[in-house]
């Protein structure tokens, strides 16, 4: 059933042209005929035929609405219902693989100090030297990859694949495709979510390498999660969103 859902909703983006080309011949065959029936109400003289010019005047002005309530639908769906609905919900779900980034440890290379030794004896006491203590090495911090994602002009830089997040997480990268509408950040609970979560709200206003959204995790539970970000163009379309995988950790 989601299929055939999903295939009408495809058809009706693919010919939405047609269908309105199609809505404006019914509009103006009826404005036709009710012209018709009109004229022949006022012409007539006679009673039945008055009230057969009468049926057909509202039978056209119906036939009218119902067309125009039609094309109401059709560009409601197609410019305020599709742009909202992720068509891919609508199919079986996928599994999607896991890509897991084995992460390094910083290891600390001890300091072997030198000490000090004499070759040749002496008798002049010479004064003890003194060791200079070296500061132990910084560990450096452990960063993860970026998602793969299939546009550079739709990703999810930060943060990384795999990356153990807490309370408020700033989710950057860039959505700045050609042809930008609106573009939103959702999460999705496990390994292969199959419900989606809006944060917050669509964004109106194309980002480059900047902040996309702030998640806030503290009312979530300790697990797995993955973000993804979708961008949709003017024609209600959009090309395959960026997903990372994250480990939430309050």
């Amino acid at each position: 059933m989601r299929n055939v859902v999903n295939l009408l909703l495809s058809l009706m983006d693919e010919n939405v042209i047609w269908l309105y080309g199609l809505l404006a011949l019914i509009i103006l065959w009826h404005v036709r005929a009710f012209t018709r029936a009109r004229r022949d109400r006022v012409n007539t003289v006679f009673t039945v035929e008055r009230e057969v010019a009468a049926h057909n005047e509202g039978r056209a002005l119906a036939n009218i609405g119902v067309a125009l309530a039609a094309a109401i639908v059709v560009t409601a769906t197609k410019y305020y219902v599709m742009p909202l609905i992720d068509l891919q919900k609508l199919v079986a779900p996928t599994p999607t693989p896991e890509f897991v980034v084995p992460t390094a440890e910083p290891t600390a290379t001890p300091t072997v100090l030198a000490t000090p030794t004499s070759n040749v004896p002496t008798l002049t006491p010479q004064p003890e030297a003194t060791a200079t203590p070296q500061a132990p090495p910084t560990p450096r911090p452990v960063t993860q990859a970026p998602a793969a994602c299939p546009d550079p002009d739709i990703r999810i830089s930060q943060p990384g694949m795999g990356a153990r997040v807490a309370g408020r997480v700033a989710i950057r990268g860039t959505a700045a495709p050609a042809d930008f509408q609106f573009y939103k950040v959702e999460f999705g609970e496990g390994e292969t979510p199959t419900i989606w979560n809006v944060i917050h709200d669509i964004h109106r206003v194309s980002v480059t390498d900047g902040v996309l959204e702030e998640w806030d995790t503290a009312g979530l539970a300790n697990g797995t999660y993955w973000l993804r970000l979708t961008v949709v163009d003017h024609t209600g379309n959009f090309p395959p969103p960026c997903q990372v995988r994250v480990v939430v950790q309050n």
